[in-house]
């Protein structure tokens, strides 16, 4: 069997995490044949076929997943030694990008990791707030993830972080137009919603006993937890969001917090990266102070 390229195994590795030549090319700076003629070379050396196709889409052979593992293992390899060799000279320790939750990375983490960023200044964090954070992940787009969804993957590690609370917010003129008291009041009032089915006030229903719950007859729909603190600004209905997107509205008293004494069920934010990812020193600097993250800090958004 012939020697390993390097050049070749970067192109087949970021054809694999991407299982599109065109991405790839993209990642690399080079042309999309650039990429397809340095993959055909590496199967033609290692004498096996590394992609299928399946539906007009790649898709990796048994080779291919074998050697997909072990470049993903390499390449963490090297990027350790380079942060390691960096040190040494006091350069920049490297780059994290850094996935989150649109509200939570938006109200909360950028303002929590200014000390951080002040602190390792060798080590320059991108940041992308998006709902979809799992394939991203996966296909090397972005370093680590702060989630609230629990994901299961091969070479994923999850580390938990803190509890996400809830609350049911309205405007006070909206409280005392509809004269909400408890749960059930909602079946006679507009709810605003991420989704149109209420699925979004799960941990609100699924709090309750069965006689308790409201039907929710009148659903608006915005996607964005945002705009729903907005509209119920306005009284356009009541909302369900987590407790610290709103701490400031609920100061001020400009919303309420309908239901103060009834106790929701709460999600767990965890922190995602690759196994390999997690060895690295940046990664378990920023990781160390993630997990520093408490309900106080929440209370001070």
């Amino acid at each position: 069997m012939a020697n390993l390229d390097l050049y070749q195994l970067r192109a087949f590795f970021a054809a694999a995490q991407t299982l599109s030549y065109t991405e790839a090319a993209k990642r690399l700076y080079v042309t999309q044949s650039a990429v397809s003629h340095a993959v055909a070379k590496l199967e033609r050396g290692l004498k096996e076929k590394l992609f299928g196709r399946s539906g007009g889409r790649l898709e990796l052979t048994e080779a291919g997943r074998i050697l997909y593992r072990a470049c993903e293992n390499a390449f963490c390899e090297l990027d350790a030694a380079r942060e390691r060799i960096e040190g040494l000279g006091g350069r920049n320790a490297g780059v994290i990008r850094l996935g989150a939750t649109v509200e939570f990375g938006t109200t909360l983490l950028v303002k929590y990791l200014k000390d951080f960023i002040a602190g390792n200044p060798g080590v320059h964090i991108d940041f992308q707030f998006r709902p979809d954070l799992l394939k991203p992940l996966l296909s090397d787009e972005l370093d680590m993830a702060i989630d609230c969804r629990s994901h299961a993957a091969e070479g994923l590690e999850k580390v938990p972080l803190f509890r996400e609370e809830y609350a049911v917010i309205a405007s006070p003129g909206f409280v005392r137009a509809r004269g909400l008291r408890v749960p059930r009041d909602l079946s006679r009032c507009p709810v605003l919603s991420i989704d149109k089915d209420g699925q979004w006030w799960g941990n609100f229903m699924n709090a309750l006993q069965p006689s308790e719950r409201p039907e929710l007859r009148d659903v608006t729909q915005l996607n964005h937890i945002r705009a729903i603190i907005n509209a119920a600004m306005e009284g356009l209905g009541a909302g369900f969001v987590p407790r610290y997107t709103v701490l400031k509205e609920l100061k001020a008293g400009t919303l309420v917090n309908v239901f103060p004494r009834l106790k929701l069920l709460e999600d767990n934010f965890y922190v995602y990266q690759k196994t390999g990812k997690a060895r690295l020193e940046r990664h378990r600097r920023l990781l160390d102070h993630l997990k520093n993250i408490k309900s106080a800090h929440l209370e001070r958004a």
